[in-house]
């Protein structure tokens, strides 16, 4: 196309038409049917004064049409011309160019400033909703970010009331009149009567008497109907005093065997205590709170709570973790004067929606059943920190089957002047219930088992047997055993959904299955009729969780029999075995009694420790000891060379035979092993040497070179980079440091018994129980092939203190890891399953 086409066909684009005829859209783009070469269109090419006329003539026709325009069509005409001006030619009623004109004016901006406002305002309106829950700007600053997060984790934790500044309503704990015909008893016949009635011993001061039937207790007709049609004829020991003693409003500690009727010693007071005080209104809170450790012994007491709470027109709440926490949500929305719960979860629930869920306002009666377990480690602060949120005139009631002196002074703190009352001894078994306990190999364990089942369901076939193991993985393991053996039998334990071990609970309840393997997570108040029979195939470690796993069998007057195996190994556990036959008046096994008696010599000889006692931490006993190692070894960091070394002094005087001084190459002696599996040239039982660490003489006298290798053997003892301690990686490589050290080789032990002395988990409880460092050195090689003299030597662990007895104390822990492994690794081949007949290469 040549210039003058190209000229002629701009000048056709101008508008010629007449103004009066034309419409809108011919004005404003009239090229729009043929303009297909893509030239610039006239509204951008064309001259000033064309552009001025037109906005003359569009002014005139704007004022003609403006009762018939809106501002609204104005503004939406806007945003089409900024976005696309070319192209309207459908829109014959607005002028394109008028609305052009008008975003040229001065107030035309208003609208769209005041909608990007309005639009920003409501975003923030939005987030503000969210209470920046799930959404974080990109590049805040870092206080803002932590800001967020402690606000979030304080809107999870139950914030700390001032009991002072809460006018808490009047209640009345004491209900209890004491009948005629035991007030008038003298002394010597109530010392006579608690003798009776299973050799009650009681401490406090003026602890009620007990009392022989329910109709004395002072409860409702309603309860004492409910009592008739369960079929109870008269209270057990344990009601017999603590039901007394609660209705007068005394706080209480209920120390009972298993089986003895505990819960019901506390449900019956706590039933009384609620029907005293006015209802429950919309928002109040629960009157009587029940905490237990475990889930299903949670489960267990709100199953006991039900044929009282329909007489009584009661309700009741379990929550416990696993469970869905909004179906309890839910439920306590609805209003419950009772809630009986887990710790974890209770917390959980007092802290959900800002404590708008359920509160502790009207909490006037406490219970903390299995208190011994409550106060372990595990679940002291959780019961504190509920407690302390409670009116602090709350009456409480601790119960439990055993209750060891460690755990009296964690209990005192949460009970006033309280009664305390032990019903039979403190941890002692029924004399229901025929103990026996049987030293054995591991390799005849399980041909014991079976022979004890088939003689059980051969006399009675709807009877039960529960088996505890020590670990998860062998509950599953045998029970796959058991079944195919043709028992039919399910596993519980900590490691399976909650759905799964209410299933197989009330499987085993029901006889669908009869027997259970089970951890000792099912021994906290499991109450199950017919079970005749318990296993402790993994012997218990200490005399508390005996009494429990036993106390699952001959329940309520029943008969029921308690087997445990003990292998020679296991020979602390022994010693509380021995003391729970004796405290139960049962016969001692020879056997038992030699291996209780040799593991005693051996402690006293310092050979071995003691096992350990009770439930609970880590315990407070080692602190001084920990402490005075930790002031020695500031001692040694900040000391010069050539001061007076008073440590060094009085290791001089040591006798000779308690630290063998040898030189940091050294290794321990090849001697036989007693446990199968054991490499033949390690001895696990051969007394531990410790070696002491040499370290070089100051090569000069100057002051310079002194502090020079102060400050190197500091670095050397704080700056040990192959250390194993909390939160360090293992390495294999740097220098030895410590006073004392010792070596332990594990090159040739099973795999599982090398990673149970490595593993990370194993590895921080020595750590933290003993202060010293560990560190894996060495390369693996496997079986028949030796290092070289010049490779690395075989993988080994060094174990380095401040003082020999910490290194003891941590060899020792190693060298029972090994054993454990080495037994468990040679039990997983005794039970792999035979190959197929195909091998694939």
């Amino acid at each position: 196309m040549d210039d003058e086409q190209v000229e002629r066909r701009k000048l056709e684009k101008l508008p010629t038409p007449d103004l009066e005829d034309a419409g809108d859209a011919a004005l404003a783009n009239p090229n729009d049917a043929h303009d297909d070469d893509g030239d610039v269109d006239i509204a951008d090419a064309g001259s000033d004064k064309e552009i001025d006329s037109a906005a003359r003539l569009a002014a005139e026709r704007r004022a003609a049409q403006a009762a018939e325009a809106s501002v609204d069509d104005a503004d939406a005409m806007e945003d089409v011309q900024t976005t696309q001006p070319a192209n309207v030619a459908e829109e014959d009623e607005i002028d394109p160019l008028d609305a052009f004109m008008n975003g040229l004016a001065e107030e035309a901006p208003k609208p769209t400033r005041k909608f990007t406002k309005t639009k920003i305002r409501e975003a923030e309106d939005v987030f503000g909703d969210q209470d920046g829950a799930d959404l974080d700007a990109m590049g805040e600053d870092a206080d803002d970010i932590l800001a967020q997060v402690a606000q979030k984790k304080k809107k999870k934790e139950i914030p700390n009331l001032d009991h002072s500044k809460i006018d808490y309503e009047p209640f009345r704990k004491a209900f209890y009149t004491e009948p005629l015909e035991i007030a008038q008893m003298s002394e010597e016949e109530v010392r006579d009567l608690r003798f009776r009635l299973d050799d009650i011993k009681v401490q406090g001061s003026k602890v009620p008497r007990p009392a022989l039937k329910f109709a004395q207790f002072g409860l409702g007709t309603q309860v004492l109907d409910v009592i008739r049609d369960l079929g109870f004829e008269a209270p057990t020991p344990i009601q017999s005093q603590t039901i007394p003693a609660i209705m007068s409003g005394r706080d209480v500690i209920g120390v009972a065997k298993t089986g003895s009727g505990k819960t019901v010693a506390f449900l019956l007071p706590m039933f009384r205590h609620i029907k005293d005080q006015r209802p429950l209104e919309n928002m109040d809170g629960p009157i009587g709170l029940i905490m237990a450790p475990t889930r299903e012994l949670a489960v267990q007491i709100h199953r006991e709570c039900k044929p009282y709470l329909k007489v009584l027109n009661l309700r009741a709440v379990c929550c416990y973790g696993g469970a869905p926490i909004k179906d309890q949500i839910a439920e306590l929305k609805k209003g419950a004067e009772i809630i009986v719960a887990t710790p974890g979860r209770l917390v959980d629930l007092l802290a959900a929606n800002s404590g708008r869920v359920t509160n502790l306002r009207r909490v006037t009666y406490v219970v903390l059943d299995e208190a011994d377990r409550m106060f372990d480690m595990g679940f002291e602060p959780q019961v504190v920190k509920v407690l302390t949120n409670i009116r602090p005139d709350h009456q409480t009631v601790l119960f439990s089957a055993t209750f060891p002196r460690t755990m009296e002074s964690l209990a005192r703190k949460v009970v006033h002047k309280p009664v305390q009352i032990t019903v039979g001894g403190r941890s002692t078994v029924a004399d229901t219930i025929t103990q026996k306990i049987e030293v054995r190999p591991e390799s005849t364990k399980m041909y014991r088992t079976l022979e004890a089942l088939g003689e059980l369901f051969e006399n009675d076939e709807d009877a039960r047997a529960l088996i505890f193991v020590e670990r998860q993985e062998s509950a599953d393991d045998m029970m796959i055993q058991l079944q195919q053996k043709g028992y039919p039998a399910v596993s519980i334990h900590g490691g399976r959904e909650q759905i799964d071990r209410d299933s197989a609970i009330q499987d085993f309840k029901s006889g669908v299955i009869p027997v259970m393997v089970a951890t000792s997570v099912a021994a906290r108040g499991l109450d199950v009729k017919q079970l005749k029979l318990v296993i402790n195939y993994d012997s218990p470690n200490h005399l508390e969780d005996y009494v429990h796993r036993s106390g699952r069998t001959g329940r309520a007057g029943e008969k029921g029999t308690a087997i445990t195996f003990v292998t020679p190994e296991q020979s602390k556990y022994s010693v509380d075995l021995v003391k729970a036959l004796k405290m139960s008046n049962q016969p001692v096994p020879e056997d038992l009694q030699k291996m209780a008696s040799d593991f005693l010599e051996r402690v006293k000889a310092g050979k071995e420790k003691g096992a350990a006692i009770g439930f609970g931490g880590r315990g407070i006993e080692r602190f001084e000891e920990q402490r005075a190692a930790e002031r020695q070894r500031e001692r040694k960091a900040h000391k010069l060379e050539g001061e007076d070394d008073d440590d060094e002094e009085e290791d001089k005087k040591a006798p000779e035979e308690k630290i063998n001084v040898v030189k940091n190459t050294g290794s321990p002696a090849p001697t036989n092993a007693n446990v199968p599996g054991v490499p033949a040239h390690i001895d696990l039982n051969a007394d531990i040497k410790v070696h002491k660490t040499e370290t070089p003489a100051p090569a000069s006298n100057r002051p310079l070179d002194r502090v020079a290798a102060a400050a190197a053997n500091i670095n050397s003892r704080l700056g040990a980079r192959n250390a194993t301690r909390p939160g360090v990686p293992i390495d294999n490589k740097g220098p030895d440091a410590g006073a004392y050290h010792a070596t332990l080789e594990i090159n040739d032990f099973p795999q599982k018994a090398r990673w149970a002395v490595t593993n990370r988990t194993n590895v921080a409880k020595i750590l933290e129980s003993t202060g010293v460092s560990i560190t894996s050195k060495g390369n693996f090689y496997p079986a028949g092939k030796d290092p070289g003299p010049t490779d690395a030597p075989k993988l080994y662990i060094l174990v380095e203190g401040d003082t020999e007895l910490q290194v003891t104390q941590a060899m020792r822990d190693l060298q029972r890891l090994l054993k454990e492994g080495t037994i468990a690794a040679a039990d997983s081949e005794a039970r792999a399953p035979t190959t197929g007949r195909y091998t694939v290469t």
